[in-house]
C-alpha cells in the first residue's frame, strides 16, 4: 500500500514541475525574435487603439479613459461642436455626451493607416454612428472621419481628428 502512495505521490510532484515548466514557457518572450520588431507600432497597434476608442465610446466609459488617450497638444472637431484644444474641451464635449446619449454604436467601415512610429499615422475611415437620445431622438449617420495617432512611451494617442458627415 505504501508503495502505491509514494508512486502516487512522485507521478503528482512529476506533473506539478511539468505544469510549473508549462506556466513559465507561457510568460518568456522567444530569445530569436526581431527585438526592434517586438517594441516598434505596427498598422495592426493603431487600428486596434481606433477599435478601442469607439468600444469606449459605445460602452460610455469613464471621461479618464479618453483623456488618458489624448495628445497634448490635441485638435479635435466633431460635426456641429466647436473646436475641441484641450482636455478641458474634451471633458466638456464628452459631458454632454453623457448628458444626452442614452445608447449608442459605431461601426467602422473602409480603415486606411498611412504612416510609422516615427512620423505618426494617419488614419481614414467612415463610421456608421447609431445612437438614442434622452429626447428619444435616434440617430443614424455615416461619418468620414481623420485621424492623427502619434506614440509617446509605449502608448498611443490622438493628436488630432477632422470629423464630417456623409451626404
Amino acid at each position: 500500500m505504501m508503495k502505491k502512495q509514494i508512486r502516487a505521490l512522485i507521478l503528482s510532484l512529476f506533473f506539478m514541475a511539468t505544469a510549473v515548466h508549462a506556466n513559465n514557457d507561457l510568460n518568456t518572450l522567444s530569445k530569436t525574435y526581431d527585438t526592434k520588431a517586438r517594441y516598434e507600432m505596427s498598422e495592426n497597434d493603431v487600428k486596434s487603439f481606433v477599435y478601442q476608442w469607439f468600444a469606449a465610446f459605445d460602452h460610455q466609459r469613464e471621461s479618464g479613459y479618453f483623456v488618458n488617450r489624448i495628445a497634448l497638444p490635441v485638435k479635435m472637431q466633431y460635426p456641429d461642436t466647436t473646436r475641441i484644444t484641450s482636455v478641458e474641451d474634451f471633458l466638456a464635449w464628452y459631458q454632454g455626451v453623457t448628458d444626452n446619449i442614452i445608447w449608442n454604436s459605431h461601426s467602422i467601415t473602409s480603415m486606411d493607416v498611412q504612416g510609422n512610429q516615427k512620423s505618426g499615422w494617419t488614419v481614414s475611415y467612415v463610421v456608421n454612428w447609431k445612437a438614442k437620445s434622452k429626447a428619444n431622438e435616434n440617430f443614424d449617420v455615416m461619418v468620414k472621419q481623420e485621424l492623427k495617432v502619434i506614440r509617446i512611451g509605449d502608448a498611443l494617442k490622438l493628436a488630432e481628428l477632422n470629423a464630417s458627415i456623409v451626404k
